[in-house]
């Protein structure tokens, strides 16, 4: 593997493994869609006709993601293709537009990831190696404290980036022609949907409990039976949207990588975690960063020069590449922004139960609700029952009973918000529920 990655680099290099050491990379409940390891090898490099006395010894810090052993998360993956788009983007894609803005702004718009070392897809095996950018001195915002304005105002630098490259990209070299695993999907939103409907009940359970929020209540309660037809009109019909370019799709504070100075202040940042980029409207990636990312006082407070950088950032760009978007002014896009709005606090909502209930995290830990992890299934069998289970979901008669089968995975974490254990989870889909509200969100879902 690594001599193929150095030979990349320089042809005929050969790498002799000396010493290497391997331990887990996450927590139990913390990655419920890969199983990621840590790799550090000590090794040597030589070269064809070079002497042994100029041999150069290299430390090599790895990330190696696997799909996950939960049978039924993995047949997702491969039913939509997640693990497909991530290789893609870290052996091909990012390469390739990267390129092009070199070529178009003189790498003004360059986009940044972990190096790609080496990949494999195919039917029974899947692995993903890159760098271990932690040992560079990049990390993560705790996910308890969100993003701060200087912190986001950065990450929509650099999806704005992506967004308009990619578009600008597209108009020249027709980029789902070349990469076609990147296509629009319902496959995601199949799933998707009954997370929110799940969610959703939590929220109104939750909502029921306080005894003060019976109007947000009747809302939601009304807006439950339509939430399939409005999701489906904002997110699944394309023709509605202005234009598509390359989204993230899981644009959030986990994926987000810095490296601050000594003062504290962002050097570089890095984006992580590419399973669920698609081509999409752009704008979902900036709800999505938003509702889950940030909290009231932030957005409240600087929600319009977040957005007012990205329109910028994107616009300058295409029209640096010879490609500006026609009728795309700030108005012209903050109305888009506005109109699906409803996307961005369901994405919050679903995002914010997840990432900081500690019921969820045990959920994770627990194995799928089709084939938990104390099963005493075979993984053979399992595997072929989380095949039917999935090929079966994705049928429209099979809607009810995924809805049920989620809401009982899910009703945890609504039972952890009845009881007010954790404030840092109460206070964040409240906060997230009555700014819904009063910008008349809620209202769109009842209608």
């Amino acid at each position: 593997m690594l001599t193929d990655y150095e030979s990349r680099k320089i042809p005929s290099t050969t790498v002799t493994v000396n010493k290497f050491t391997i331990k887990n990379a996450t927590k139990p409940g913390e990655s419920f869609n890969a199983e990621l390891i840590l790799l550090d090898v000590e090794a040597l490099l030589s070269s064809d006709g070079q002497s042994a006395d100029i041999r150069q010894n290299k430390e090599y810090h790895l990330v190696v993601k696997f799909l996950t052993k939960d049978p039924l998360t993995c047949e997702v993956i491969k039913r939509c293709g997640y693990h497909i788009k991530e290789l893609k983007m870290y052996s091909e894609v990012v390469r390739e537009l990267n390129d092009f803005q070199a070529t178009h702004a003189s790498d003004k718009y360059r986009l940044f990831l972990p190096e790609f070392i080496y990949g494999k897809c195919t039917e029974k095996e899947y692995v993903l190696v890159m760098e271990n950018v932690k040992v560079l001195g990049y990390e993560t915002n705790p996910k308890q404290e969100g993003l701060s304005f200087e912190h986001a105002m950065v990450a929509v630098d650099h999806v704005a980036r992506l967004h308009a490259v990619s578009y600008s990209y597209d108009k020249t070299h027709n980029f789902l022609e070349k990469f076609p695993c990147f296509q629009f999907s319902t496959a995601i939103s199949t799933f998707f949907k009954p997370v929110v409907w799940a969610s959703l009940a939590n929220v109104i359970t939750f909502l029921k409990s306080q005894k003060m929020y019976e109007d947000m209540v009747k809302k939601l309660e009304t807006g439950r039976t339509t939430l399939p037809v409005k999701f489906a009109a904002l997110w699944d019909d394309q023709t509605r949207h202005r234009f598509l370019a390359l989204t993230h799709g899981d644009f959030w504070n986990s994926n987000l990588m810095y490296r601050h100075d000594e003062s504290h202040n962002i050097e570089s940042l890095k984006l992580i975690d590419w399973q669920i980029a698609q081509w999409n409207n752009p704008v979902f990636d900036l709800h999505y960063l938003l509702n889950t990312s940030t909290s009231f006082e932030m957005r409240r407070d600087h929600a319009e020069e977040i957005l007012r950088h990205y329109h910028t950032t994107f616009t300058t760009a295409t029209s640096t590449m010879g490609t500006p978007v026609p009728n795309w002014n700030y108005e012209q896009f903050k109305a888009e922004f506005e109109r699906t709005s409803l996307v961005g606090f369901l994405m919050g909502m679903c995002l914010i139960q997840g990432t900081l209930s500690k019921a969820g995290e045990n959920i994770n830990r627990g194995g799928s609700a089709c084939c938990p992890s104390s099963c005493w299934l075979t993984d053979k069998i399992k595997s072929g029952f989380a095949k039917v289970v999935v090929s079966l979901a994705f049928k429209p008669s099979s809607s009810y009973i995924m809805r049920a089968s989620i809401k009982k995975v899910l009703s945890p974490i609504g039972q952890e918000l009845v009881e007010g254990s954790n404030e840092l989870l109460n206070s964040r889909l409240l906060d997230l529920l009555l700014e819904a509200d009063e910008k008349g969100v809620l209202d769109v879902l009842s209608l």
